[in-house]
């Protein structure tokens, strides 16, 4: 996690580190640990930052976005319990799924 926090302060030229970082914490949200969800929840108000992101390449072409997006799904997926376990249960399926029977 600390390295994702980490991530989360680089330069917005880096947009690219950002967005991976937050993506990444939205897979942990729903495939983690409880205390990962605990753990996001807590430093809540470094993600929201990204709310108003923006940032436009040296071709004009505006690259925030898809972050704004990703920022305001998981902030409303950690706000909204009900959500939250719907998405975990979601993502167990979808394991159980593609998990076969490989230990035997």
């Amino acid at each position: 996690m600390k390295h994702l926090w980490e991530k989360l302060q680089s330069k917005p030229k880096e947009w690219r580190r950002i967005a991976k970082a937050i993506h990444v914490m939205d897979y942990l949200v729903k495939n983690g640990a409880p205390r990962v969800i605990q753990d996001i929840k807590d430093d809540l108000f470094k993600i929201r930052a990204f709310s108003t992101f923006t940032f436009k390449e040296s071709t004009g072409v505006e690259q925030g976005f898809e972050l704004r997006d990703k920022v305001q799904q998981l902030d409303t997926l950690l706000n909204d319990p009900n959500k939250l376990k719907y998405e975990r249960e979601f993502a167990k399926q979808t394991r159980e799924k593609f998990s076969g029977i490989s230990n035997q």
